[in-house]
């Protein structure tokens, strides 16, 4: 008797695509670290090479040079792959899903049934109008054949959406067994209303008589975003929104398949976001870094890996190389959104001890010297998850410096991220050696 499929998943469960007008998807690339304080070199890895009208995999390759923009200098949309991994019956470990395993089971590639529901909620999230919501809701992908998922909306113009990118089951063959499917995001592109004149936009999709077109912040809504009034508007005192709207969306990858008693089902989480622009970098706080913190919690009851401490330590560095410390010391960063909380508009730190490559060689001198009292230094001075909202002078230069978090304040990183650093520079302490007075 052959085992049955007890448990399906997909794989990985969380998948961030980003944004590109080319029709040729990004390679994949690696980073190589040859220097300590150095840039990080893009090596080429393997690479799916698919055919969208048919979904075949063409080839399977290391691509020669990696390159982010097309020959009409487009950017390459990173488009990610997502798989059906199952456990079967009596059985520990999860394994790919493949048509070898379908046919022992008496099942077609075409009773395996993909949905796709994403939406853009950034217009009904500022309005609260219901209407605002921007929906897909995508089914039918079991030829193989991409297909759009487009963006609907009842405050649309009529017959109008925004087009969210592409879905494709990806047909699987001797070589590559395996069940995939794959998200292609939008080009990022901007819509709006018919009226607003002269505007770079791709398309009139919006109806200019709802409310998106010419909404202003309240200001005393508890449930405004933060900072408020971000969005395009028309410079006038009231702040009011010219009714943009991007083709940015995130949701859900959904996949069915018929099981012994009952249907088996699994999703993963989608977004499409900006294309990454400094790609030999990572930002010093990551979606990584909150995830692992929601998994495992805030505190270390394990020995600190030195490669952590590091990787922590590298990417403050990277960041910092991205900032225009300071121009971003007063005029057009924190010292501003300080100015909007009630703090007088005053520089952050001295301006004589911003310059930027001196704050590059500060970084670097912690990164080279983790075993000294760099390190210890470095976590006096990070800024706690209950200090965002010091704006004492004292509290405005802890680090990170210069930069918010999504709330509108100062940008602290995790309290694992905080804590991994700080039992890092206890167990310098602990050990320094003595020194003769």
């Amino acid at each position: 008797m052959r085992k049955q499929i007890s448990e399906i998943r997909i794989l990985p469960a969380f998948a961030i695509a980003r944004l590109g007008s080319s029709p040729d998807p990004m390679d994949n690339y690696d980073w190589e670290i040859p220097n300590r304080v150095g840039f990080r070199k893009i090596i080429a890895a393997e690479t799916f090479y698919i055919d969208p009208q048919t979904g075949r995999i063409i080839d399977y390759k290391k691509p020669d040079d990696v390159h982010f923009r097309d020959s009409k200098k487009r950017i390459r949309p990173v488009a990610p792959f997502l798989e059906v991994w199952v456990r079967f019956e009596k059985e520990k470990d999860l394994q790919p899903l493949t048509m070898h395993h379908l046919k022992k089971l008496g099942l077609k590639l075409s009773d395996i049934h993909w949905r796709v529901r994403v939406g853009n909620n950034k217009a009904f999230r500022r309005t609260k109008d219901l209407n605002d919501k921007i929906l897909s809701d995508t089914t039918g992908f079991e030829n193989f054949k991409r297909k759009v998922l487009f963006g609907k909306c009842k405050n649309f113009l009529p017959g109008k959406t925004i087009p969210y990118g592409f879905g494709q089951f990806i047909k699987p063959n001797l070589k590559f067994p395996e069940i995939r499917f794959r998200f292609t995001p939008a080009g990022g592109f901007v819509y709006g209303p018919p009226s607003v004149s002269g505007a770079p936009i791709k398309a009139a999709v919006y109806d200019p008589k709802h409310k998106w077109k010419g909404h202003m912040d309240d200001l005393n809504d508890p449930t405004v975003t933060a900072p408020v009034q971000i969005y395009a508007n028309d410079r006038s005192s009231k702040v009011r929104s010219l009714g943009y709207l991007d083709d940015e969306c995130d949701g859900f990858v959904e996949v069915e398949i018929p099981g012994k008693s009952k249907t088996l089902s699994a999703y993963a989480r989608v977004v499409a976001g900006p294309p990454t622009f400094a790609p030999d970098g990572v930002p010093v706080r990551t979606v990584h870094d909150d995830l692992e913190q929601a998994l495992l919690g805030h505190l270390i009851n394990e020995k600190v890996d030195p490669k952590e401490i590091s990787d922590i330590l590298r990417r403050a560095l990277e960041t910092v190389r991205l900032l225009n410390t300071s121009v971003m010391n007063h005029a057009l960063g924190m010292a501003w959104v300080d100015s909007m909380q009630g703090r007088a508009s005053t520089p952050i730190m001295n301006p004589n001890v911003v310059d930027n490559l001196a704050i590059l060689a500060r970084h670097e001198s912690v990164l080279l010297s983790l075993e000294s009292g760099s390190l210890a230094w470095f976590a006096r001075m990070l800024r706690g998850y209950n200090q965002v909202g010091d704006l004492t002078d004292e509290g405005r230069r802890r680090m990170p410096a210069l930069m918010r978090g999504a709330d509108g304040n100062h940008l602290a990183l995790t309290r694992r991220m905080v804590e991994k650093i700080q039992r890092a520079a206890d167990l310098f302490l602990q050990h320094k050696p003595a020194t003769n007075v």
